[in-house]
């Protein structure tokens, strides 16, 4: 996956935020709204391109040794960056310029820890997010809708990163 996927999917996982911006004109009236409302249908467009991408890759079967939900990390992403944004307003330059900084930082770290299997969006579209072990002792990210991943069970799955791999079909 390219960092300018990973980029789209930071996006992605960040257009609830930039349409709250819009709603609130956290950065103004006008085309800081306009703006922000952009990014966030960007974003909104940009969730499915992890699935639209991979379709031509072949699924390798993973043997699944043990299996731990880990649905709380996109809680955990939105309660920790979404809301205390929700209401803020950047009036001035300096306060604008550190809302900017901020979430730039947030992309710059979500890109390079592959952090775009967080993603409320992909949450909302019935993407369970699982830590498993496969049998080769290995930990991987697994990104299903599956509802439950059972013990010894093989699922087929499209390596998206080095360790995130999301379930075919």
């Amino acid at each position: 996956m390219t960092p300018l996927i990973q980029a789209l999917l930071f996006l992605s996982s960040y257009s609830p935020l930039f349409g709250v911006f819009a709603l609130l004109d956290t950065f103004g009236r006008g085309m800081p709204s306009a703006v922000c409302l952009g990014l966030a249908c960007l974003g909104i467009v940009a969730a499915p391109l992890l699935f639209v991408i991979d379709r031509r890759t072949t699924a390798r079967s993973v043997t699944v040794t043990s299996a731990s939900p880990r649905d709380a990390d996109v809680l955990a992403y939105v309660a920790s960056y979404l809301v205390p944004f929700a209401d803020f307003d950047a009036d001035s330059l300096r306060q604008r310029l550190a809302v900017i900084l901020f979430v730039s930082l947030i992309a710059v770290l979500y890109v390079r820890l592959h952090l775009f299997y967080v993603n409320p969006l992909l949450a909302l579209a019935g993407y369970r997010t699982y830590e498993v072990t496969t049998a080769a002792g290995t930990p991987i990210i697994l990104l299903t809708r599956r509802s439950f991943v059972a013990a010894a069970s093989t699922v087929q799955a499209i390596r998206l990163s080095s360790y995130v791999w999301r379930e075919k079909g």
